[in-house]
């Protein structure tokens, strides 16, 4: 058997990091939590954590866009008193949409960092705040557009 089939296809110093990247799988509860804008925040932050080329990134960043975007239209279309309940079930879908294409752009390079030995970044933290903060953002923009 040559030695070229148990030679590594990933080296190791191509995923050497300087922070740790979160796991893309754990971006869906701030998404479903904080909307669109939270993800996506968040999103952005790990793409630079884990050296994401520019096309991704901005695939992540026009997803986001294009989530919040469609958030704001159905709110203000379908629910034109902006009820809480409705509109925080749109905000959770906007968010869950903007999550998968961060789950495609970001999934593959986790991998090979992981593979390769590498420990996920805790999330709660940051998670928690994006949540609060930019969760708010989020329903501050409804407010306006709906009711101004």
């Amino acid at each position: 058997m040559p030695d070229d089939l148990l030679t590594p296809t990933i080296a190791p110093a191509d995923y050497q990091l300087k922070r740790k990247p979160w796991r893309p799988q754990s971006l869906l509860v701030p998404a479903i939590l904080g909307g669109p804008t939270a993800v996506t925040v968040l999103a952005l932050l790990n793409a630079g954590r884990l050296g994401l080329s520019r096309r991704a990134t901005l695939t992540v960043l026009g997803a986001g866009l294009a989530a919040l975007a469609a958030r704001v239209a159905v709110t203000a279309t379908l629910l034109p008193e902006a009820t809480f309940g409705p509109a925080r079930l749109i905000g959770s879908l906007a968010g869950a949409l903007a999550w998968v294409a961060v789950s495609v752009t970001q999934k593959t390079r986790y991998r090979a960092y992981e593979w390769r030995g590498g420990e996920p970044a805790a999330l709660l933290l940051p998670g928690l705040a994006a949540i609060l903060l930019l969760g708010l953002v989020d329903g501050l923009l409804i407010r306006l557009v709906v009711r101004g």
